[in-house]
């Protein structure tokens, strides 16, 4: 079923969530609309959902994205929580302009939000990617940020009412520029880490939190240097209830130019921030730019979802591992062939 984009956009990104708590989920969608003397012209829409599984036409909230230079890689990204403790969804909005900032959307659970709220996060134009978590169990949503020209993780820690507290800095390191971030429980003690795709230095790095909005020293695993790690995506991949990574690589210009398809990674994660040697995964795709995990075909195991928007496809990668602790630690190279559907 296909849905337009309203004045003929195209989606670029998009999140889930119920924003008019009528217990249907809606799609939030960020558009290129138009391009007028070679510059982008960016929208965010909903979709509402209806109760037959189908959605009604796009409705554009009145959200202000600079203008970008057509040319440039576009960055923009969408995630969606409750930030203020009403039960209604809020959405929060990456912003690749100068300055650099998020954007912040409070729902009043109607489908209709406040105006947008913004915070900056530098001077210079930049990329970030976000993670929305209460990393002090002080029962509110905080923001994890990175951004793709500096060399740390800044912290926002939420007051519960949709506002925040100045940044925290925790290092990445000298020249990390981190492009990715996730977060989950990654040594079993209770408290949310954070992990990163460190690109600047072709590393992994894991920072343990200590449940008071405050982390440890990063630990990081050196990824292959043949390609750029772009995005990563954190979860028990083998079963053996520990935390493992995976992430795309994309393109860099040699790889570009002589049409190899580059490759999903893989991790093994042995519970205290340190990994096993890198699997790697044929995506059969040009660029992935994106992975997502979940368990698409109901086996109990998770899978991974990669898109490209390169090429503009989308690889779906089953994992196939009956004993997984043992089968999984065994391979070290898969090609796309190997995971049938």
């Amino acid at each position: 079923m296909s849905y337009p984009v309203v004045n003929k956009g195209v989606p670029l990104w998009l999140a889930v969530a119920d924003f008019n708590n009528d217990d249907n989920l809606d799609i939030v969608v960020i558009n290129i609309n138009s391009i007028v003397s070679n510059t982008g012209v960016y929208t965010v829409g909903i979709l509402f959902g209806n109760s037959n599984r189908t959605f009604g036409a796009m409705k554009i909230l009145p959200v202000v994205l600079s203008a970008v230079i057509y040319s440039t890689v576009v960055y923009l990204r969408c995630i969606t929580s409750d930030l203020n403790n009403d039960g209604h969804m809020d959405i929060v909005l990456t912003k690749n302009n100068n300055p650099c900032s998020i954007a912040i959307l409070l729902g009043y659970g109607n489908g209709t939000f406040a105006a947008e709220k913004i915070i900056l996060i530098g001077n210079d134009g930049c990329r970030l990617s976000i993670a929305i978590a209460d990393f002090n169990d002080d029962d509110h949503q905080d923001i994890a940020i990175v951004s793709d020209i500096d060399y740390y993780v800044a912290l926002l820690v939420g007051h519960g009412n949709g506002s925040f507290k100045a940044s925290m800095i925790f290092s990445t390191g000298i020249y990390s520029f981190p492009s990715s971030i996730d977060v989950n429980d990654c040594n079993d003690d209770g408290y949310l880490d954070i992990v990163v795709a460190n690109t600047g230095n072709y590393n992994i790095g894991v920072l343990f939190g200590k449940g008071d909005g405050t982390f440890r020293t990063q630990i990081t695993t050196m990824t292959e240097h043949t390609n750029i790690v772009t995005q990563i995506v954190v979860g028990d991949f083998n079963g053996d209830g520990k935390m493992d990574v995976a992430g795309v690589c994309g393109f860099d210009s040699a790889i570009l130019l002589s049409s190899i398809p580059t490759f999903v990674f893989v991790f093994v994660g042995y519970g205290n921030g340190s990994f096993g040697q890198q699997m790697i995964f044929s995506t059969e795709l040009f660029w992935p730019d994106y992975v997502i995990t979940n368990d698409f075909n109901g086996d109990g195991r998770l899978d991974l979802a990669i898109t490209s928007q390169y090429d503009g496809n989308l690889s779906i990668l089953l994992n196939t591992c009956a004993c997984c602790a043992l089968e999984i630690s065994n391979q070290t190279y898969l090609s796309t062939n190997d995971f049938p559907g």
